[in-house]
């Protein structure tokens, strides 16, 4: 393995050392198991990235695996790598599940390509909130990155491993939360499930009210579930003092109450097949709820077409 991917892995805290060490009182660079990696260059952004799969251990379902497509992948893969085989090693048999996590994230040792992220995650809009004195970081790259996902990625994954195309789940947080809204209300046939973990519907929130606009104007069913999450500390309560810039700044993003609204306002879709779900996690603030959500994400991409009796004691 490459110096510079097991120093990347390392930083982010992984597991399962190599047991080949020369001397037993020699630290030794820390393994994610069962997983790879590999950078692609996208026609379509003309961007590289670096493609993270855990590979499960048991033989895949009659019509293959479900899989778990989750962004940030250099930040939230690996967590979400050893959820997964932890779901596939359950004492009880019936209770086991094995889901292909897919991580799309970027080359290099950070656990966030700041400017990239911006790019690729927002769609082109031009009511976006600026921050005053600070130039804008790239955006309006949503259409391009979702035609890499769809025409570039998922055909590679498909032709490496036995993948059920009607169990396809989409994860992405904050930035990719909001990719993940675009990607249903642009394409809702990309993907079975959409789990958006604190969605920056404030930087696009013209936007994304026009396109579910454009959504309920359309007549074809949806058949989809979206899981729209975001964490109690990220807006303060009613009463809060906001004296602090921080608690003015959460205020005007209104990331709870944004979220709350719009999986309302989803609900006029439920008889087109479209099942909108927010979940709350109190205490939960921005950065912390995309590890809760991250849990929520694979419990939804393992059960996504599941027969409802093997969910009885989860």
């Amino acid at each position: 393995m490459k110096p510079a991917i097991i120093a990347l892995l390392a930083s982010l805290g992984c597991v399962n050392a190599p047991a080949n060490a020369a001397d037993g009182n020699e630290w030794q660079p820390v393994v994610l198991p069962h997983a790879e990696q590999h950078d692609v260059h996208s026609r379509h952004t003309g961007r590289a990235y670096r493609i993270f799969i855990s590979r499960p251990q048991h033989e895949p379902p009659p019509d293959g695996y479900p899989v778990l497509y989750v962004l940030d992948g250099n930040a939230l893969f690996p967590g979400l790598a050893i959820q997964a085989q932890a779901l596939e090693d359950r004492p009880d048999p019936s209770l086991r599940n094995s889901v292909l996590v897919v991580g799309i994230g970027y080359p290099g040792d950070k656990l966030y390509d700041f400017k990239a992220r911006a790019e690729d995650y927002t769609p082109e809009a031009g009511d976006r909130q600026r921050l005053p004195g600070r130039e804008p970081p790239p955006s309006g790259g949503a259409e391009r990155f979702l035609s890499f996902i769809e025409t570039e990625l998922k055909p590679m994954i498909a032709e490496r491993y036995p993948v059920n195309l009607g169990r396809q789940t989409l994860f992405g947080h904050s930035y990719g939360g909001l990719f993940t809204l675009y990607t249903l209300l642009n394409r809702p046939q990309a993907f079975q499930r959409y789990v958006a973990a604190s969605p920056s519907i404030w930087w696009y929130q013209g936007y994304v009210l026009r396109a579910v606009e454009r959504l309920e104007q359309q007549t074809q069913p949806l058949n989809a579930h979206l899981l729209v999450t975001a964490g109690g500390a990220e807006q303060p309560a009613p009463g809060d003092s906001l004296s602090d810039p921080r608690q003015r700044h959460m205020a005007e993003r209104r990331m709870v109450g944004n979220a709350q609204d719009f999986v309302s306002r989803l609900q006029s879709l439920t008889t087109r097949g479209l099942h909108s779900e927010f979940r709350l996690f109190p205490g939960a603030n921005h950065g912390t709820n995309a590890t809760h959500s991250s849990v929520a994400a694979l419990e939804a991409a393992a059960a996504l077409g599941r027969s409802p009796e093997r969910g009885k004691g989860d």
